[in-house]
């Protein structure tokens, strides 16, 4: 049972630059559905919340921003963060995005690759998202104005966190998340939850040198990432069997009006 208490990725949240940019980029350029806007009211100022998806809001797709550039608050990137986006795309898709991007006027800051798959990487709002071939995530994408369903967008196929030390990292996925490692390729290793793939995995990056990155909400860093759970009972023992282990850096559970999270601060933060 415990192997399938988290069943994956479920959002993930960024602190970006405007509204209306937002819109631009997930839209326009990565081709998914605008479904939500509420606020994030934590503080004095007011700021947008932004939601991005397939069709349906699936875990494992959706997108939130907070704008941050009313608030003059600049991020620093680095350790301790979640510092790539990376979404999953159909098998022959990269040339259509190299030139979907170019099209734009969005500049690939890098291409890589790593445990065997080809990664394209731009910036959107100081944040780098890439783009990976994944031949066998099967999942249904939104059916965008912007981008050909044949070359669109799946969902999430990870996110990757960069940390200093790896080993608090390592037992908290493995031993109270109960992610498997999969695989590593130099600095990466690979943790997948339940029966792993598209949608499930968490790449973690170790560097031991590079400075910590910014606590603090502001513009240019991700906020969060949130896991997908069945249901209360199952969040409920996910918090028991992590503080349990020492991991008690959690919140309470914070009613959103529709839907009810809690939040903690892994050892890699």
């Amino acid at each position: 049972m415990e192997g399938n208490l988290i069943r994956g990725l479920h959002h993930i949240t960024l602190c970006t630059s405007t509204a209306q940019g937002d819109v631009d980029f997930f839209v326009k350029v990565m081709g998914q559905r605008f479904i939500k806007r509420t606020l994030f009211y934590d503080g004095r100022i007011p700021i947008y919340h932004l939601y991005f998806s397939d069709a349906d809001g699936t875990p494992g797709t959706v997108m939130t921003t907070f704008p941050m550039r009313r608030t003059e608050l600049s991020g620093r990137k680095g350790s301790g963060q979640f510092t790539a986006i990376a979404y999953s795309v159909p098998a022959g898709s990269l040339d259509f995005w190299r030139e979907h991007f170019g099209r734009h006027g969005i500049a690939i800051v890098q291409e890589s690759e790593r445990f065997g798959e080809k990664y394209l990487r731009v910036v959107h709002a100081g944040i780098d998202f890439e783009v990976v071939e994944d031949p066998i995530d099967l999942r249904r994408p939104w059916r965008s104005e912007y981008v050909p369903e044949q070359y669109a967008v799946r969902g999430f196929h990870n996110w990757t966190v960069t940390v200093r030390e790896l080993e608090d990292m390592d037992t908290f996925m493995q031993s109270a998340w109960y992610f498997r490692k999969t695989v590593e390729d130099g600095r990466f290793t690979r943790y997948e939850a339940g029966e792993g793939g598209a949608g499930r995995r968490i790449d973690v990056r170790y560097e031991p040198d590079l400075r910590q990155g910014t606590w603090t909400l502001a513009e240019g860093i991700v906020h969060h990432g949130a896991f997908d759970v069945a249901d209360y009972d199952t969040q409920a023992r996910v918090k028991f069997d992590t503080e349990g282990m020492g991991f008690t850096d959690f919140s309470d559970r914070k009613n959103r009006g529709y839907f009810e999270s809690v939040y903690v601060r892994t050892p890699g933060a």
